[in-house]
């Protein structure tokens, strides 16, 4: 018996480098997924999501885009418990230090990473900043989709996270240059968009 796994890829890189556009691209190969879409990048905001997710277990495809607009720790909480409820998705979730801190995810979020394999969701996420983004959550990314970074502490935590070799090659990088690095296999893979199975 295989061991269920699921797929957990980081887009970290400066402002303006493209990383809502690279999430873009994936995000259209993904059958079932689900955006928390902070700066509204994706989708206007409406509807209701758990009537969505509701209606989502009855479509083969479906693509959904939650836009908050009140307490982002709050909100994040209660699309993650929608989330983890519904399962067999991918759930994307932009700009990721705006709702958490480098030692603390909201708990229901903290659950959904830890534990999404167990439910096949397969999870996406951005961020500016590296050194901003939960130790958990950075420990457990499969995929690193790496874009110009040049803070100190940024590259620091590339460092501590994908290498000294990894980060000195994140260094270099112009503004919207990026390469990926496969964290599990230690090396640096070809780009494709399809590294979302849901």
């Amino acid at each position: 018996m295989s061991e269920v796994q699921n797929q957990i890829v980081g887009i970290v890189g400066r402002k303006g480098t493209g990383k809502s556009s690279y999430l873009r691209e994936l995000l259209r190969h993904c059958p079932r997924l689900l955006v928390f879409d902070v700066m509204a990048e994706h989708a206007r905001k409406g509807g209701n999501l758990a009537q969505f997710l509701k209606w989502s277990r009855e479509q083969e495809k479906f693509a959904g885009f939650y836009v908050p607009d009140g307490a982002l720790d709050e909100e994040i909480e209660e699309v993650s418990r929608l989330v983890y409820g519904r399962g067999h998705l991918c759930f994307a979730c932009e700009e990721v230090p705006l709702y958490t801190q480098p030692g603390y995810m909201p708990p229901l979020l903290g659950k959904l990473v830890r534990t999404g394999r167990h439910r096949q969701i397969d999870i996406a996420w951005t961020a500016q900043r590296a050194a901003e983004v939960p130790k958990t959550l950075t420990a457990l990314t499969d995929i690193w989709i790496l874009f110009s970074q040049v803070e100190p502490r940024d590259l620091s935590a590339l460092a501590d996270r994908c290498g000294r070799e990894v980060a000195d090659r994140v260094a270099g990088l112009g503004l919207h240059d990026f390469f990926l690095f496969d964290a599990v296999g230690h090396e640096v893979i070809e780009p494709s968009p399809r590294l979302l199975k849901r």
